[in-house]
């Protein structure tokens, strides 16, 4: 009876807390270092790491559903914004761990990608959360037999140094169903309520002022500095996200090349996980790519045209 009580007082001390819901890559820490910014007498400095994220800020992430668990029932003082990832595991439901969320507290912010930044969301969370996402994704989640069992490559390479030709053409048939089924694509579709505030990624970044006023409408937020006073570091913020472009550049090198326009890229960057999505819609579209070997990516849409066949009748196309 009296570990009842005790929770039952926390969980009405936290109804204050502000949650902000998002996947990794879709800047969550960003959104908690600018709210923290704008309600306290913290000093206005730029939070950003090397590699364009906001890691130079800790906050307050609980991470998974479980710290979420943890910080409702905690003895200690609650905080004014949280982080979580709503879904780390396979059988969750983002909608029932928002409404579980929701339970405990008065309002929540839930950032999203869009669907003109699915691939900003995946270079961001495959280059800027992990060192060496390849390497501690088989630590922690997938089997290495998956690589040694269906590619020509000897279980002595260990997996950090797996022919980069064998990742592209494994993550072209992983990567972009698993982060689909992380975020449950589209989520907004199909959930709303009128204590969450969804703001979309593209959104963040192109109308922050926009944003921010939606935010201290629905939470009744007090700035103690104007917003003026943060726009040229999300400037800077906006100016370092380096992947911006992939979402449009990898939909104009699958079209251009299926519909036989010439098109280069070779002075532009295009990183792995964006490689694997142009594999995999080809794939989608039916077409392969004869990419046994292939380290290097080809650089325009008539060397890339070259290497696909179709899937129907394994004719070149």
């Amino acid at each position: 009876m009296l570990r009842l009580i005790l929770v039952n007082t926390i969980m009405r001390q936290i109804k204050d807390t502000i949650p902000i819901a998002f996947n990794g890559g879709a800047y969550g820490t960003y959104l908690e270092w600018l709210l923290t910014t704008l309600t306290t007498d913290w000093p206005v400095m730029a939070p950003f790491a090397t590699a364009g994220n906001s890691h130079g800020f800790r906050g307050n992430h609980l991470n998974t559903m479980y710290g979420w668990d943890v910080y409702v029932n905690a003895i200690d003082p609650p905080k004014e914004f949280v982080r979580i990832h709503p879904k780390t595991r396979e059988e969750h439901s983002i909608s029932d761990n928002l409404e579980t969320i929701l339970s405990s507290v008065d309002r929540c912010l839930y950032i999203y990608p869009d669907r003109g930044s699915v691939l900003l969301n995946l270079n961001n969370n495959f280059a800027k959360v992990w060192d060496d996402w390849w390497t501690e994704q088989f630590r922690r989640d997938m089997n290495p037999e998956k690589i040694y069992q269906n590619w020509p490559v000897d279980r002595s390479v260990p997996i950090d140094k797996i022919p980069i030709w064998i990742q592209r053409e494994f993550l072209s048939y992983y990567l972009m169903p698993a982060w689909y089924d992380q975020v449950d694509w589209f989520h907004p579709d199909v959930w709303q309520h009128d204590r969450c505030t969804t703001i979309f990624t593209n959104e963040l970044l192109d109308d922050i002022k926009g944003v921010l006023a939606r935010i201290q409408e629905a939470t009744g937020l007090v700035w103690t500095k104007p917003v003026s006073d943060i726009l040229p570091i999300h400037q800077k913020m906006v100016s370092l996200q380096n992947f911006r472009s992939q979402d449009q550049l990898c939909s104009d090198i699958v079209n251009n090349t299926l519909g036989s326009v010439p098109f280069d890229w070779a002075d532009k960057k295009l990183p792995l996980p964006s490689q694997c999505y142009i594999q995999w819609e080809l794939r989608n579209r039916g077409y392969e790519m004869a990419c046994h070997g292939l380290d290097l990516f080809p650089t325009n849409s008539v060397n890339l045209k070259s290497i696909l066949y179709s899937t129907k009748n394994n004719e070149p196309i």
